[in-house]
């Protein structure tokens, strides 16, 4: 019978949860006795090819930047908590992030702290923004050797490249559908979305589009703007859209910029019926005063946490990740919270 957690405490005359603290290179053990607790594990084969590489990785760093164009979207607040959770999941093995953050789509910025990156960097974590030098970039990287993996957005030209996030066209042909149901299949409707140097949101709306032109006759897409996920412009630039088209009674914000757009709306004395994407508090907010009629989610908490994961995979277990690991897409209405 291979030896337990409970045996190996056993035989290192240790308690049970020093055994699990030691395995996960947590801190509150001796250095004496997180090495005998390792040798006994080795020795016993507890998960022989797990704690091995344990011992070997054991004291090293494995240092890994995380770029994210974050700052003011709240959709990232829960990528980060899983980024974090996967770190510590996983720092006996030497795994550390570090998150860069900035706001927006310049992609100035983002090629400023990949120019700033150590030149010894062999593990990257980053949201690309949709941009010929990006690209170009970021393959140079790939074709030297970096692993990486593109977090929420990807550009369909890198290759050999690993990309976790949502199935943007999916996702939008499931707002599409759900627009068609919710509106009763009638429906002079408003897309807003973010910008268009995120590959992600064209493909979101596009798949919107797909579907409400081939099932749906009776909704008229009066347009699409970008908001930059930022709140302050998409307040002003909803006020703007709804002064020039009275006659919407639908829109739907696929992406971030809900707490303006949500304001601008709420200003309006007649009925519009809005949805969003993502679990964010002003969704959920909304959802609960049914100022919003559902919201679908796409897992930003598992998507941070794959993205760490991913780079364990490659580097401890040294497995091939798959191409594309799409998070799961979910739908939630008030009676979800």
């Amino acid at each position: 019978m291979p030896i337990t957690a409970q045996g190996i405490a056993n035989l290192a005359g240790a308690r049970r949860g020093t055994v699990d603290r030691a395995l996960k290179n947590r801190d509150g053990v001796r250095p004496e006795t997180k090495e005998k607790i390792l040798k006994i594990a080795e020795k016993y084969n507890y998960k022989p090819n797990i704690i091995g590489k344990a011992l070997v990785y054991s004291g090293k760093s494995i240092d890994v930047p995380v770029i994210l164009n974050s700052i003011g979207n709240p959709f990232f607040d829960d990528v980060k908590k899983g980024i974090l959770a996967a770190q510590e999941e996983y720092s006996g093995y030497g795994i550390k992030t570090h998150i860069k953050e900035f706001k927006g789509y310049d992609s100035n910025n983002l090629l400023t702290i990949l120019d700033d990156l150590p030149v010894n960097t062999s593990q990257i974590i980053l949201t690309p923004i949709c941009d010929k030098r990006v690209e170009k970039r970021i393959q140079t990287l790939v074709d030297s050797g970096v692993n990486v993996v593109m977090l929420t957005s990807k550009l369909e030209n890198i290759a050999n490249a690993v990309y976790v996030g949502c199935d943007y066209k999916k996702s939008g042909k499931i707002a599409g559908q759900l627009t068609g149901l919710l509106s009763g299949g009638k429906a002079d409707l408003f897309i807003v979305t973010g910008s268009s140097h995120h590959k992600g949101h064209a493909q979101r709306v596009d798949g919107m589009r797909e579907i409400i032109l081939k099932e749906y006759p009776g909704i008229n897409i009066i347009g699409v703007s970008e908001n930059l996920d930022d709140d302050d412009f998409a307040y002003s630039e909803m006020k703007t859209i709804l002064s020039k088209n009275p006659q919407i009674d639908f829109v739907y914000i696929t992406a971030g910029g809900v707490s303006g757009t949500l304001r601008a709306l709420k200003e309006q004395n007649r009925k519009i019926n809005v949805c969003t994407f993502d679990d964010i508090p002003a969704a959920r907010d909304a959802l609960l005063n049914k100022s919003v009629l559902a919201t679908i989610c796409q897992q930003p908490f598992e998507q941070g946490f794959e993205s760490v994961k991913t780079i364990y995979d490659r580097v401890i277990k040294k497995q091939t990740p798959k191409e594309n690991l799409y998070s799961e897409l979910s739908i939630k209405i008030a009676q979800s919270l």
